[in-house]
């Protein structure tokens, strides 16, 4: 769709937008202004219109309206956050900046805190969302008072808190069609006048979204999760929080779809019969005569393919952590601090054709991961505020899965890699400095970081698999190849900034920041880590009393050695290689209107221009034969450079709008009906390019009919998610198997739709 008229339906979209700002309020004067929304994203409390970095947030009333259960719901409120999942790993990418590489010596690129926990392997993101008073999505790199591995940002969650001296709670039911079932509820319970406690729980779930034919539908749902806190403030300088978690996960990970593309010899008739489809015109000598990169994969029935085994995923995750706070003549001591135990099993089906399905077994994924923060901060009576603290983050991950074949029921091979050891250490300081008076200051800060990794990888070769059968090796049993891959490195981040406020409702800012992701290994070889320099300049500014509010940002990202995920060839896989150099800029902007005390209409409009500016390497097909060469009959690998593509998950146009109305009843009752669309540009989801990773650009649109009662103890909502029932791309990849080339894909969810309760009192 062109842009031009993707702008005239931004524009004339009207719908819930819960952004930045989203609902009316009535001040002291009674003048009526958007909300002012309270954030944490500098580690102190400032309001978001005030605070000199990009930053969304969106409140508790936002995600329930939204239906956000978990970190994928977040694109329906935060259309510029792209998150996608290759099988059970949850990928995130911000300003074209993201993290591909999803094994067990990777690390994200966007730092994600849950009250200061920090979690960090991508499979444990699946933790639930519920009981929360706010998310905060912080864009650029935070290399100072996030620092470990922030390159693209952070999502700060915060879960509600247990209030001193109220009695209060709420309860959600809803049900949809795919039989979808939700509950939500959290009760606050005063104990004594300086201690509460808190106690919260959701479940969730829903049947498959797609048939696969004798083995059933996938892509069910099924989520439980639980939270005690409590929170104590026997004094005026001491409060205490602490929180213990539970999530189980259980159910089928996304269904893959898959197409053989090219394998050793000459497909038969009897091959084709059995289901085993070829993608490219055959050839008397070669099946991979073709050229795949130029293989779109179209004509994919998204609802309906089969497949021979649909897998399964179960997450088990405990966590407890906590947060101490004393003032004293210094300022305030913090320490802030977690631990999650996540154990994970599963079976991931790698290829959805038939007969010869290749399935992750006995895929064991289990990681024990700490966080540790003390920080010390003050306003002295200059305005001054400086804060400085030390981190230490330690995971211990215990892998082990074996690639099965499901025709003739072998492991082809195994692996095991019981302790793998990531540790973080860091010292961290940033000042606020005003001059010339409040409106105007300078902050600067510094971090030192010390990462390591270590492992221990025994990999069981094809001919073991082949051997033994459905049996995999027991460990330490001979035959396996022993490495032990060793990752260590340091770095210094910051940033400087200025911001000044040229009137009362206004703020400009500009910036410099640096970020910096650690390295690792794979079975072949370590990568470096990347470092990346942003440059912003932005401002926040309300008009018209407060009923009119536009943001607006620019940037530029020189991006050194940035690591990217690319398949290499059929004996080696994908491997994660440092690019020479990458850059990165946009402009993104986000305006609200409160329009009438009963209209509302906000939207944003984001551009970003990303690019690989040198990435040399080269690329083999099936026996080393070259599948990006026009010469298909010259074999060996052919060398080839990625300068001017576009990393995974950077469309350049990302738009949204959305309008709400309320419809005032009698008995300050109301009815609020509202819509918000959000259109995704054209985007890949392999930083090859190639057509068959290649997402055009879509609308999605929700739509929403809410009543809500006079005192606000009740409401009832009716909603339809992705009106236009679009599935795009998801994960798009080519995989290598047993002599063979694959395409691999996965697909968003359709259209839903279903109705809520809340009670709140």
């Amino acid at each position: 769709m062109r842009i031009r008229s993707m702008l005239l339906l931004a524009a004339g979209a009207v719908a819930l937008h819960a952004g930045t700002a989203a609902a009316q309020t009535t001040a002291a004067d009674n003048a009526l202004v958007l909300e002012e929304i309270v954030v944490t994203a500098t580690k102190r409390a400032t309001n978001l219109q005030d605070t000199p970095i990009a930053i969304r947030a969106f409140g508790s009333e936002d995600l329930r309206k939204s239906g956000v259960s978990d970190i994928n719901g977040l694109t329906r409120l935060a259309p510029d956050l792209s998150i996608t999942n290759d099988t059970i790993f949850t990928k995130i990418s911000v300003r074209g900046v993201s993290s591909q590489d999803v094994s067990e010596a990777a690390d994200p690129a966007l730092t994600i805190g849950i009250d200061g926990e920090y979690i960090n392997r991508p499979v444990a993101l699946n933790a639930s969302f519920f009981d929360l008073e706010r998310i905060e999505v912080l864009r650029g790199p935070q290399g100072t008072l996030y620092g470990r591995n922030a390159t693209a940002g952070a999502i700060n969650i915060i879960a509600a808190k247990p209030q001193q001296g109220r009695l209060t709670g709420f309860a959600t039911v809803g049900y949809g069609n795919y039989n979808a079932k939700r509950a939500e509820g959290a009760v606050n319970v005063p104990v004594t006048d300086t201690l509460a406690v808190r106690v919260s729980g959701m479940h969730t779930d829903h049947d498959g979204y797609r048939k696969h034919g004798a083995v059933g539908r996938g892509e069910n749902q099924n989520v439980d999760a639980a939270r005690i806190s409590a929170g104590w403030e026997p004094t005026d300088n001491f409060r205490a929080y602490i929180a213990g978690e539970y999530v189980n996960v259980d159910q089928l990970p996304p269904s893959q779809f898959g197409i053989l593309v090219a394998q050793n010899g000459v497909l038969t008739n009897a091959a084709y019969a059995a289901g085993i489809i070829d993608a490219i015109p055959s050839t008397t000598v070669r099946e991979n005569g073709g050229i795949p990169s130029n293989l779109t994969f179209s004509g994919i029935d998204k609802d309906n393919f089969p497949l021979g085994d649909l897998g399964n995923f179960n997450s088990e995750q405990y966590a407890l952590r906590g947060r101490i706070e004393v003032d004293f003549d210094l300022g305030t001591l913090a320490y802030l601090g977690g631990y999650r135990d996540n154990k994970t099993n599963s079976a991931l089906p790698l290829n959805g054709y038939l007969p010869a399905t290749f399935t992750f077994r006995n895929n064991k994924l289990n990681s024990e991961t700490q966080s540790h923060e003390v920080r010390l901060s003050k306003t002295l009576d200059s305005g001054l505020f400086y804060q400085a603290g030390a981190f230490y983050f330690r995971e211990k991950v215990d892998l082990s899965r074996g690639l099965y074949l499901e025709l003739p029921r072998a492991f082809l091979n195994y692996f095991y890699r019981p302790d793998i050891l990531s540790t973080s250490k860091a010292a961290f300081g940033q000042v606020t400095v005003p001059l010339a008076g409040p409106d105007l200051s300078v902050t600067g800060g510094l971090r030192y970081t010390d990462d390591a990794k270590s492992a221990t990888f025994y990999n069981y070769a094809a001919r073991f698999g082949r051997g033994e059968g459905t049996t995999p090796p027991a460990f330490g049993s001979p035959g396996a190849t022993i490495l032990n891959p060793r990752s260590s490195s340091d770095q210094i981040t910051g940033n400087i900034g200025i911001d000044w406020k040229p009137a009362p409702d206004s703020l400009v800012y500009g910036k410099v920041s640096t970020g910096y992701k650690s390295g690792g290994f794979d079975s072949v070889g370590d990568y470096d880590p990347e470092e990346l320099t942003a440059y912003e300049v932005g401002t926040k500014n309300r008009f018209d009393g407060g009923r009119i509010q536009f943001n607006a940002s620019a940037f530029y990202y020189d991006y050194k050695d940035q690591q990217i995920q690319v398949f290499v060839d059929n004996n080696v896989g994908a491997r994660t290689l440092n690019a020479g150099k990458s850059r990165v800029w946009g402009v993104e902007t986000d305006t609200s209107l409160l329009l009438t005390a009963n209209d509302e209409l906000s939207f944003t409009v984001n551009y970003l221009d990303a690019k690989v500016q040198d990435f040399a390497t080269s690329l083999s097909g099936v026996d080393g034969n070259a599948i990006n060469d026009s010469d298909p009959a010259t074999p060996g690998a052919q060398p080839f450079n990625l300068k001017g593509n576009r990393p995974p998950q950077a469309p350049k146009w990302t738009l949204s709008a959305g309008y709400s109305h309320t419809f005032d009843l009698s008995n300050d009752a109301n009815i609020v009906a509202s819509v918000f669309s959000r259109y995704k540009g054209t985007h890949y989801l392999s930083v090859t390019n190639w057509a068959g990773t290649r997402q055009k650009g879509y609308v999605m649109t929700d739509l929403s009919l809410e009543y809500n009662t006079g005192d606000g103890d009740f409401s009832v909502q009716a909603y339809v998610r992705n009106v236009e029932n679009k599935q795009p791309l998801a994960f798009a990849n080519f995989n290598a198997a047993a002599g063979a080339l694959i395409y691999n894909s996965i697909y968003g969810p359709p259209r839903t739709f279903g109705a809520q309760v809340t009670y709140r009192f």
